[in-house]
């Protein structure tokens, strides 16, 4: 199975669980068509349908032992392989910086005209801004954006560090 296959085949086994997830990453961004080349699956999904969607995805493959990363303060961070490929998935999504640590604050996902449950953009905006060499993501998103209404009402619900409170006011203004 490619990695378009499994992941239909991961969506697909989420929501017949009722499982709440958005897909984020490169996923995401290839999704609107930013010029990147998706190798993993990466999902986020609801704290409180964490447990079930690890024990789903533990049946269809293997689970991956994984080291702490001190970056990243999520409460539950598991990595599976699937039909051959990589997926993450994060619950929780916490991020450390300077400034404390940034809380993801889940949203449910809508589904889009693909059927699948993409996430924000502009929430993957500011997840690239605290996450050290993701400049380039970064810069693409607000190309992609540039011509798009961009949710400031969820940019300012975000508790954000302030240099990316500044570089987000730089860009939308």
């Amino acid at each position: 199975m490619n990695l378009q296959e499994v992941l239909a085949y991961i969506v697909k086994a989420l929501q017949q669980e009722q499982i709440r997830f958005g897909i984020g990453g490169s996923l995401l961004l290839a999704h609107h068509g930013l010029p990147v080349t998706p190798l993993d699956i990466d999902l986020v999904v609801a704290l409180e349908d964490v447990e079930r969607a690890i024990q789903l995805l533990s049946e269809m493959g293997t689970v991956v032992e994984h080291d702490e990363m001190s970056l990243y303060a999520t409460q539950v961070f598991q990595e599976f392989i699937i039909h051959d490929i990589d997926l993450d998935l994060m619950s929780g999504l916490r991020i450390r910086h300077d400034e404390g640590i940034f809380v993801y604050p889940f949203v449910e996902q809508t589904l889009n005209e693909t059927g699948l449950p993409f996430m924000s953009l502009v929430d993957w905006y500011v997840i690239y801004q605290l996450i050290p060499g993701r400049e380039q993501k970064v810069v693409m998103i607000e190309h992609c954006l540039a011509d798009q209404e961009v949710d400031r009402e969820r940019l300012e619900q975000l508790n954000l560090p302030q240099d990316v409170n500044n570089r987000i006011d730089q860009w939308l203004n």
